[in-house]
This record gives structure tokens, C-alpha cells and sequence, in this order.
């Protein structure tokens, strides 16, 4: 994905249902280059398009969510894919940060073996020939594409590794991290209680926004992955409470 349309699209999120002609001027560039901007994201999934309009897409889809600040998520899936040896095995929860996660693994790691609960990771990853990928069964989410529910839960039950990896919607210092949905997160819950180590993949961002649904409490957190832009307090607080912070 462009610089561009990672531009095109924060600006139509802002400001809902925006003309073709206020997004080329916005831009700095043609309308023919815009539409076929808009053809590119609404073939994907990013954005939906009306005559002469850019319209945005449900923001709980992970398509949607994959186009958002993507330069400093490949940033965090690098850094996270150092955490990772030759030969492990490992879970990775369902969210943009972590199918990008999981393609440097496969990209960088011989003979992964990645427990999910992603049918987007799975799909995003399928083309790769050097990982095995075990899919846990559940309830499909068709937004965030990932399965959820007691058949998940069930599932991972029969699992237990050394580490988890994990995306969040939010962050608070009193109960750690968030979601904005009660299965997924509940889901989740169990998914964290077959591993050693969690590892939180995160854009700073995250850790301005408190989410509604707590998760994952700060003492079950091993290391965090993030970017250069959370708060210097927040870091130095986060690592008084015995966390690895790894600035990706």
C-alpha cells in the first residue's frame, strides 16, 4: 500500500463520505489517480465507493484495519519476529499487526509451527510453504475474520506453548490491556492461559486509548512491542512493573 492511500484513507475516516474532486486536491494529485486509488482499496476491502465519492468502510473490519499506519506495524513484526527461533512453536491472535507478524516469520524462520484463531493471518500467510499453520475452530467473526467462542476456547485447551503473541484495541494502567468486544476477548483470555510468555504487539496509539473489555492484566505480560511514539512515563511505568518494552 501507498503512502498515499494510507493518506487518502485516514483523511475520508476523519471526515466520512468525501468527494473525489476534495481528495485529489487534498492530495495534490489527478482525479483520475484518485479513482483509481478508490478502485485499489475498494477491491480490497478498505473503503467502499460511490459515483464520485469515497465512503469508509466499517472501521471493525480488519481489512480496513490492516491500511492504518502500516509502515510502523512491519516495523513491530520485525522486531517481534527477532523474539522467535527456528523450530517453535507458537500462538498468535487474530488483528492486522499480527498477520504481518506472522508473514516475517514466515519470510525470515524455518519449520514455524503458528496456532490461530485467525482465518485472515491463515489466509494472509497460505502461500508460504515453510510454516505450518494449525487453525483453532469457533464462531466466525466476519469483521475481524477470526473464530471465537467456547469451541475456541475448547480447542486451545489442547495446546500449550511457550509463548503468545497478541494485538490489543486499548491500554490502561490500572487493568492492563483491552478489546472492544466481549467474545474476542474472552476468547483470548483462554488463548493466554496456554502460553508461558505474552507478547503485546502495539502502535503507541494503543496506549492512549482505554478500550471497554479487559483482557490481559499487566502482571501476565512478558514483553511489549511497540513504537517510538508512546510516552517516555508510560515506557518507564511499564517497565517498573517488570515488562520488557522493545521500541520497534
Amino acid at each position: 500500500m501507498k503512502e498515499r492511500h494510507s493518506a487518502l484513507l485516514e483523511y475520508v475516516t476523519q471526515h466520512g463520505r468525501t468527494e473525489v474532486k476534495t481528495l485529489a486536491e487534498y492530495l495534490h494529485t489527478s482525479a483520475v489517480t484518485i479513482r483509481k486509488d478508490l478502485e485499489y482499496l475498494s477491491e480490497r476491502g478498505i473503503l467502499r465507493r460511490e459515483r464520485g465519492y469515497a465512503v469508509p468502510n466499517d472501521p471493525g473490519d480488519i481489512n480496513y484495519r490492516m491500511a492504518f499506519h502500516i509502515d510502523t506495524k512491519q516495523q513491530i513484526a520485525r522486531a517481534a519476529a527477532a523474539c522467535v527461533q527456528d523450530g517453535e512453536t507458537l500462538i498468535i491472535e487474530s488483528g492486522s499487526t499480527c498477520a504481518l507478524f506472522a508473514e516475517e516469520l514466515a519470510k525470515t524462520k524455518r519449520n514455524i509451527t503458528i496456532i490461530t484463531n485467525s482465518m485472515y493471518l491463515a489466509n494472509y500467510v497460505s502461500a508460504y510453504t515453510n510454516i505450518q499453520i494449525i487453525l483453532l475452530g469457533g464462531t466466525l467473526q466476519v469483521h475481524s475474520q477470526s473464530l471465537v467462542g467456547p469451541l475456541t476456547k475448547k480447542a486451545v485447551t489442547a495446546f500449550h506453548v511457550d509463548k503468545i503473541f497478541t494485538g490489543t484495541d486499548g491500554y490502561s494502567r490500572d487493568y492492563g490491556f483491552t478489546g472492544e468486544d466481549l467474545t474476542r476477548s474472552d476468547t483470548l483470555s483462554a488463548m493466554i492461559a496456554s502460553a508461558n510468555h505474552t507478547y503485546v504487539l502495539a502502535g503507541s496509539e494503543k496506549f492512549r486509548q482505554p478500550g471497554s473489555v479487559f483482557f490481559l492484566k499487566l502482571e501476565h505480560v512478558y514483553q511489549i512491542i511497540t513504537d517510538s511514539g508512546i510516552a517516555r512515563e508510560e515506557k518507564n511505568f511499564l517497565e517498573q512493573q517488570g515488562i520488557l518494552v522493545t521500541i520497534a
